[in-house]
């Protein structure tokens, strides 16, 4: 009995790991994963801030150590790619500097019962689970010119039998980052268009 119990828990780790697909909420313009050109190279810091909690708010739980690191690092990753920065540091006192807050949001109780249902089911009912993110970012260069954003968008992730098939193209990890990535990139965007970053040439 003990082997079966085993076994059937091992069939649902692993049906788990292959039946489910993550896609973007696309709430955002794709801008492109390309380095700035011809733009003036100036020094950026941060501070960075992750949140989680329920859509509608009151339950915030601010987090570090590891969570926090899946919001910096991809923050830091789409900063440094961008090529517009002659250095990218946490702290203060850069040429432009930008206090970023992740927060990831969303109806928790109705993920868990529709994932329960899919788990119990073998995946053959599908679920799903969406994570809404909200950044909010506030920069400022040197010479005091500051500006705030808020930049919404979300990943759905489908617990299904048939998503075997999509899993390969459209795994949870990697989407999720991607995702983060697009928000940080309309955010340098955003910037640009403001006058606090440089105007590339792209």
């Amino acid at each position: 009995m003990k082997l079966i119990r085993t076994l059937l828990s091992f069939a649902s780790i692993s049906l788990l790991a292959t039946s489910c697909a993550s896609f973007s909420g696309n709430k955002l313009p794709q801008v492109a994963d390309t380095p700035a050109t011809n733009a003036k190279k100036v020094s950026l810091t941060y501070t960075v801030k992750a949140g989680i909690g329920s859509t509608g708010g009151g339950d915030r739980t601010d987090v570090a150590g590891q969570l926090q690191s899946k919001v910096q690092d991809p923050m830091v990753r789409t900063f440094n790619k961008s090529e517009r920065f002659s250095s990218v540091s946490q702290g203060k006192g850069g040429a432009v500097h930008v206090d970023v807050d992740m927060y990831n949001h969303g109806n928790k109780a109705a993920a868990g019962a529709s994932g329960f249902i899919s788990g119990f089911s073998l995946f053959t009912i599908p679920g799903f689970a969406t994570d809404n993110y909200t950044l909010t970012a506030t920069a400022r260069t040197a010479s005091g010119k500051s500006r705030q954003y808020k930049l919404d968008d979300s990943v759905t992730t489908v617990f299904w039998l048939p998503m075997i098939v999509a899993t390969p193209f459209a795994y949870p990890g990697s989407v999720y980052p991607k995702v983060q990535e697009n928000m940080y990139r309309n955010l340098l965007s955003n910037m640009e268009r403001d006058g606090l970053l440089p105007k590339a040439g792209n």
